[in-house]
């Protein structure tokens, strides 16, 4: 359970309101069933969350809910190895909710949910109220930047130790992730990604280099082996040559064939031609009729492309009459258009000539005679006066100024004089004076407090040496040899509030080194352990407070911080059987007796043997003791009290006579000014009268030329209606002209009609004509069929000849070119095709006896010399790739490097200015590298003064050494932070009290700036008196048997309020 101070109004109180959560941050945790908790709400304020309290309590089950609910895997945490682990003992499920503030232009904040089942550790997520899947929560966790996989913004507990023992490069990973904008981590991925194809680009490059080396090796071994196979290439092409010359003989002869068969052809033809001669008379009547039919035919088809050709004009006609239409609408139009402008020009222009008369009417009235010289001369006769006035003023304010503190000076000079004087008449100011010249800061601080004692809630006492004395002087140093210098000089506060007012005052303001320590236990509390008779019975006088008088917050002081009441103090010598009884008494750890003090330690795991005890000799006290009256330092005192007033008298009257004088000026200042406000209002009213009537003519000038441009308007407005009016009659004309057109076209389209009809009519007499004239020639047309019968089969043998010798062309084509052209002609008119078989049956036998020692040889040399320019081509374009990513790199290496050079010396800056603060050395820098793989940060750290700075790692420094560096570091980056917000689990585990308290301060500082990110320390102990800044909240988690049980109806059955409210009670009833 969460305690928190008031109830549902301790968000509030606590650490700021909720309204100032930067997006991402979390604004409330939830868990129910979760590790250890049946139940518990968290609802963290904005800036630093100090989660506090005893081992086993629940903090690190916060940091658990947080990491799981925000769907990150468990193995971040280095805990448990299954997500059921986290469900509490006996429990089904595990319920974690987070709410995280929305972004700026969110309606509301996000809302995740996260079920675990402990049967099988399966996860179920929620966003909003809505069932999702791990895939959206990661992607709203990348949206805001949250990075619990990152140990610069989540260090859980497990982890804190692993932080030192990352290495230089994820340092710079993780640091990147945590501060850098996404351009600039892009920017880097980018980088490393150009090196890694640069990298691999350039292997490529060399291997192919390589290989060309090593292949063009190999073709320089082939040579003889492709000189062999050249040479049986150069055979088979002459084989090939004569192959080719039988072809084409071949081709001769089938052209020959096809020659003779074409002439035959010819012949036949000629004969058909005169026997058509014959028949001619017999046949000529027919032929006048089939012309005739023709010429109708001709006929008919000229007259329908002439029907067409009308219609078209005609609808061509149509549109123009349409067009025409169109033309006197929007004549019409524009003329009303232009009226209607017309009537509003003219009201404009009278309404422009009514203004220009006014003006001119105003501007023949005349000026007002306005002098602006003189007006000007009377203010500046004025502001000289008032000059003269303010310069004597300032000279009296500074003289004045100089005065004041030299005066309260000298007042508080004369005040610290009666005080010395009074204090050296008693004991408290002869201490006084020995605590100015033994520490001057904390009498500083004393007086301080004396003078503003009523700005506390309750009293603050000053230190003991003061407010405190020994009752009988006899046990003075008895008593003084049980405390420590520290308790002497220390200043007590009753509140925690006081105390950190009292500690900026003194630490911030004042910059003074001094103790301040906060009691709020009664002393009435602190019972000695033994009664009268059993001290008396040890052989001592009583315990160390009996012999103290003071106030008893400061007696509860030194109770709580030396153990007074249950320290032994003695005037006679201890003997050996009281100091063997003594020293059995584990109430009883410091005694003094004589001139001896003792000091016992015990260990209980050691038993008897584990008592050990110290023993010094009792020195002499410096305080608490009665001194005399030192009067030549009283008599001195005296001399310059009196030196002192006189001179402040002195002061007081020149003050006063300036003062006067100041007032007589002030009032004649005040005089003065109320004149030139006069005169200047004056003056303006005159001078803007005068300022207006001097425009008038520019203004009626304008006005006139104005109007006379509304005039010329208006006339071109005229015009432009008369040429409407023109145009609109144009458009009449047009219109009338289209329609007669159009009427006279489709007369024109009628007679055509009617013409077609008619042509039709003959070419129906003329068909039947011609078919009785064919049937009286049967006889002649059965000689003519049989004759285009033979030239029919003439051509069609005449075509299967061309065929054969289009085949044998199309195996020559392509055989003859222009260089071989007259070698093939010599051969077809030398060679016969029986000759050239010969020939290639030679060359053949000459081909058997030229071998090669690899028959492949020559195939391979090409192949490998195609291989050889593919590799040459790529060298060259891998070299261009090469050349164009080294200049992408470094363009943008040089936008990104100053970037990272820039975050890396700011955390340098403010990593060096914590160590600083505990006297120590700390230093941050960027390790860099061709590879931006191998880029990194280096942390060094040195924490004595005759050491060198040391790298942080696992080895090298302490567990506490280790932790204060890795907080230091995380500090340094909290300014800078672009997540939401930072989780650290028990850093401070393992520091000594002082880096503790250094520690926390500089966390304080930094955590509670305005403008920095949520901060999450855990920790289950801290020192006392720690600062609490207002911006800080602070989570108290208890947790055990004896909690009250969860009511559904509240937040908390825990009120820390109340509790402090009963203790109140109790010390004020005592």
């Amino acid at each position: 359970m969460v305690g928190s101070a008031n109830g549902r109004s301790a968000r509030a109180i606590n650490g700021k309101s909720r309204g100032e959560f930067h997006p991402g941050a979390i604004v409330a945790v939830r868990v129910k069933d979760f590790v250890t908790y049946k139940y518990a709400e968290f609802f963290p304020g904005p800036n630093l969350n100090m989660v506090i309290g005893p081992n086993g309590t629940g903090k690190s089950s916060l940091v658990c809910a947080i990491c799981l609910g925000l769907g990150y895997h468990h193995s971040v945490l280095g805990r448990a190895n299954n997500f059921g682990d986290y469900v509490k003992r006996g429990e089904r499920q595990a319920t974690v909710e987070i709410e995280l503030q929305g972004l700026p232009k969110a309606k509301r904040n996000y809302h995740v949910r996260l079920v675990i089942d402990a049967a099988d550790s399966k996860r179920a997520f929620y966003l909003n109220g809505k069932e999702t899947g791990i895939r959206a929560i990661q992607g709203l966790m990348k949206d805001l930047r949250i990075q619990v996989d990152n140990l610069c913004q989540f260090l859980p507990q497990e982890k804190v130790a692993e932080f030192a023992g990352l290495g230089p490069v994820e340092y710079l990973e993780r640091t990147m992730q945590a501060i850098a904008p996404m351009e600039t981590i892009e920017q880097q991925k980018e980088l490393k990604d150009l090196y890694k194809k640069h990298k691999e680009l350039l292997r490529h490059n060399d291997d192919g280099a390589e290989q060309l080396s090593n292949l063009e090796a190999r073709q320089h071994a082939l040579q003889a082996d492709v000189d062999k196979l050249r040479e049986r290439e150069e055979v088979q092409q002459t084989i090939k040559l004569y192959e080719d010359a039988i072809v084409l003989l071949a081709y001769d002869e089938a052209r020959k064939a096809h020659r003779e068969a074409k002439d035959e052809k010819k012949q036949t033809e000629k004969d058909l031609k005169r026997l058509h001669q014959s028949a001619a008379p017999s046949l000529q009547a027919v032929n006048r009729k089939r012309e005739y039919k023709t010429r109708i035919e001709e006929a008919i088809r000229s007259r329908e492309r002439a029907l067409r050709a009308t219609e078209s004009a005609s609808e061509a006609l149509l549109k123009d009459v349409e067009g025409a239409e169109d033309d006197m609408r929007q004549a019409a139009s524009k003329d009303e258009a232009e009226r209607t402008l017309q009537v509003e020009k003219r009201k404009d222009l009278s309404a422009h000539i009514k203004k220009l008369n006014n003006l001119q009417a105003q501007y023949a009235k005349g000026s007002n005679g306005f002098d602006a010289a003189d007006w000007n001369r009377k203010i500046r006769e004025q502001e000289h006066e008032e000059r003269e006035t303010l310069t004597r003023l300032g000279e009296l304010t500074d003289e004045m100024r100089i005065m004041m503190p030299q005066g309260k000076e000298k007042k508080e000079q004369k005040l610290a004089l009666q005080r010395e004087i009074e204090g050296l008449e008693s004991q408290a100011g002869q201490l006084l004076n020995q605590l100015k010249r033994l520490k001057p800061d904390v009498a500083a601080g004393y007086m301080w407090l004396k003078d503003h004692q009523h700005e506390f809630s309750q009293e603050v006492f000053g230190p003991a040496m003061l407010s405190c004395s020994v009752k009988d002087q006899r046990y003075s140093d008895l008593v003084q040899a049980t405390l420590r210098q520290e308790d002497f000089l220390c200043f007590t506060a009753q509140t925690k509030e006081d105390h950190i007012k009292l500690s900026d005052q003194f630490y911030k303001n004042m910059e003074l080194s001094v103790t301040i320590r906060t009691c709020q236990t009664p002393f009435h509390t602190f019972r000695s352990p033994l009664s009268k008779a059993q001290v008396e019975e040890l052989g001592f006088d009583g315990f160390a407070i009996d012999f103290l008088d003071g106030p008893d917050p400061v007696l509860a002081m030194l109770c709580t911080e030396s153990r007074l009441h249950t320290s032994l103090v003695g005037l006679n010598p201890m003997t050996d059987e009281s100091y063997a009884k003594v020293s059995q008494l584990d109430a009883v750890g410091q005694f003094v007796a004589g001139s001896q003090s003792y000091k016992t330690v015990r260990r209980r795991e050691y038993g008897a043997a584990g008592i050990s005890t110290s023993v010094i000799e009792v020195p002499k006290g410096r305080f608490w003791s009665d001194q005399p009256l030192d009067l030549s330092e009283r008599q001195e005192l005296q001399r310059k009290l009196a030196e002192l007033s006189a001179e402040i008298k002195e002061l007081e009257g020149v003050f006063n006579d300036k003062k006067e004088e100041k007032g007589r000026l002030d009032a004649q200042r005040k005089e003065i000014g109320d004149r030139i406000l006069e005169i200047r209002h004056q003056k303006n009213e005159l001078q803007k009268e005068y300022n207006i009537w001097r425009t008038l003519p520019d203004k009626i000038e304008q006005l006139e030329r104005t109007r006379d441009q509304k005039r010329a308007s208006i006339e071109e407005s005229k015009e432009r209606r008369q040429r409407l009016a023109e145009h609109k009659d144009d458009a009449v004309l047009q219109h009338v002209k289209a329609v007669l057109a159009h009427a006279k076209s489709l007369t024109a389209i009628h007679q055509a009609s009617q013409e077609i009809v008619e042509a039709k009519v003959r070419l129906i007499e003329a068909e039947s004509d011609l078919e009785y004239l064919k049937s009286q020639n049967v006889d002649i047309n059965r000689r003519l069929e049989e004759a285009q019968a033979r030239v029919q089969e003439l051509t069609a043998n005449m075509n299967a000849l061309k065929e054969k010798a289009q085949e044998a062309l199309e195996k020559a084509q392509g055989i003859v070119t222009e260089e071989n052209q007259q070698m093939f002609q010599e051969l077809r008119e030398s060679k016969t095709v029986d000759d050239l078989q010969m020939e290639i049956n030679a060359e053949k036998a000459k081909l058997d006896l030229i071998q090669a020692g690899n028959p492949h040889a020559l195939q391979e040399y090409e192949r490998r010399g195609a291989e050889i320019e593919r590799l040459r081509a790529r060298k060259e374009g891998l070299d261009a790739q090469l050349a164009e990513l080294e200049a992408d790199t470094a363009a943008l290496r040089a936008e990104w490097e100053p970037q990272v050079d820039g975050l890396v010396g700011r955390i340098n800056d403010a990593f060096a200015h914590n160590f600083e603060q505990i006297n120590c050395a700390g230093e941050v820098s960027l390790l860099k590298d061709e590879d931006f793989e191998k880029w990194a940060i280096d942390i060094k750290v040195r924490f004595r003064e005759n050491e060198t700075m040391q790298r942080l790692d696992k080895q090298r420094q302490s567990g506490g050494e280790r932790a204060v560096s890795t907080v230091f570091y995380l500090m340094a980056l909290q300014a800078m932070a672009k997540a939401p917000f930072r989780v650290v689990d028990e850093i401070n585990q393992g520091m000594d009290p002082r880096n503790e308290r250094m520690v926390h301060e500089r966390m304080v500082d930094i955590a509670c700036n305005e403008h920095t990110s949520q901060y999450f320390l855990i920790t289950p102990k801290l020192l006392r008196n720690l600062r609490y800044d207002p911006r800080m909240k602070v989570h108290c988690i208890c947790s055990g048997e004896h909690m009250p049980e969860h009511d559904a109806g509240s937040e908390t059955k825990l009120n820390l309020a109340k509790f402090v409210d009963i203790q109140r009670s109790l010390v004020a009833a005592n």
